[in-house]
């Protein structure tokens, strides 16, 4: 833990506005949307942000950018010449790069035109030889949770911790209404990890009384489900919502509504409570902390427990809202990160002022 952390006396930088130019490409994810939502608050907080996301090729995929981008400049090149006029053209003074398509291009990028680079790494997977060469180059890199962290290393202290955030006001807390139905929504990709999970998840409400299960993804599941495709803003569906199954992000936006939440992933971590909360932090609540597989009856089990207990919903509920505003609210997600880009930035100044003594 001890130097992951950004130190508390770097806060005193925050006064300074920082030029900055996020690196991403279109992969709707829980990683995609929290680029955008960093940008965002970054901008509110005073920040100048250009996000270039690459790989939009049709219509719709640039609708989708802009919705999540709102008022945040983006554009959509990742070629070096571009990249390179962007730098000089917005003072760029810091280059973040967050995804495994522009870890290269933005060590590229930082060697090219002197900017400092920040990675953030959103996944296991990325951490391997073939992106060692840029992660050498960072001057810091990020990882939103703790058992990443541990598998990045320390890397001669320039690892630091800093969670994935949530927009409180883009979720509002909802206090739910007593009724019949148990309205589940399922938020988040099925890929080839996944897919047993969802299978499993499926059997389980299928001809369970009173429950209902809605698929907000990237592809439909069982012909039994409500299929509402992938959803550029879910908070009015998880306001509708009694429980949210997923992972990562899709945990916390159903939290900050007001959902319980059942972690499922490519292992079933169950029902988040107070008394394993902090557990599945640590892992990003990807459903790997207990390694258990899915299995209908289990989360058919979870699932009628829920349904016959609305005073533990309301409950859940509450104290949910204020785990994801204690530990995972935008504002002070974007608040570290901007005093890591000062850290930085302070570095880089140290090192432009020492100059060599002549004989």
């Amino acid at each position: 833990m001890l130097g992951r952390w950004l130190p508390a006396a770097r806060l005193l930088w925050m006064w300074t506005p920082v030029r900055i130019l996020m690196l991403s490409h279109y992969f709707p994810s829980g990683q995609m949307t929290h680029v955008f939502a960093l940008a965002r608050e970054l901008m509110r907080q005073g920040h100048a942000v250009h996000v270039a996301n690459g790989r939009v090729r049709t219509l719709r995929q640039w609708r989708y950018v802009r919705a999540l981008a709102g008022p945040v400049p983006c554009s959509i090149r990742l070629g070096a010449g571009h990249l390179a006029a962007l730098v000089r053209r917005l003072r760029v003074q810091v280059i973040h790069a967050h995804t495994k398509r522009t870890f290269a291009v933005g060590a590229r990028l930082a060697e090219r035109t002197g900017v400092p680079l920040v990675i953030t790494c959103h996944a296991r997977t990325l951490i391997s030889p073939e992106h060692e060469p840029a992660f050498a180059q960072a001057r810091r890199i990020i990882c939103p949770w703790e058992t990443l962290a541990d598998e990045m290393g320390p890397r001669g202290g320039r690892t630091r911790v800093i969670p994935n955030g949530i927009d409180l006001e883009q979720f509002p807390f909802r206090e739910r209404l007593p009724r019949e139905t148990l309205r589940v929504l399922y938020l988040g990709r099925v890929d080839h990890l996944r897919r047993p999970g969802v299978e499993a998840l499926c059997q389980a409400v299928k001809g369970l009384a009173g429950v209902e299960l809605v698929m907000a993804s990237d592809r439909p599941a069982a012909p039994w489900t409500q299929y509402v495709g992938w959803l550029a803003n879910p908070a009015p569906w998880l306001a509708a919502s009694d429980v949210v199954v997923g992972t990562g992000r899709a945990v916390l936006e159903g939290l900050a509504t007001g959902c319980a939440a059942l972690v499922l992933g490519e292992g079933w971590d169950g029902l988040l409570t107070p008394e394993n909360a902090d557990r599945l932090a640590r892992d990003n609540f990807i459903g790997r902390a207990r390694g258990t597989r899915p299995a209908p009856d289990a989360i058919r089990t979870a699932l009628l427990e829920l349904k016959q207990d609305p005073e533990r919903r309301r409950a859940l509920a509450a104290w949910g809202r204020r785990f994801v505003a204690e530990r995972f609210d935008i504002r002070r997600v974007a608040s570290q990160t901007a005093a890591l880009y000062a850290e930085v930035l302070a570095e880089l100044r140290d090192r432009r002022a020492v100059r060599p003594v002549r004989g």
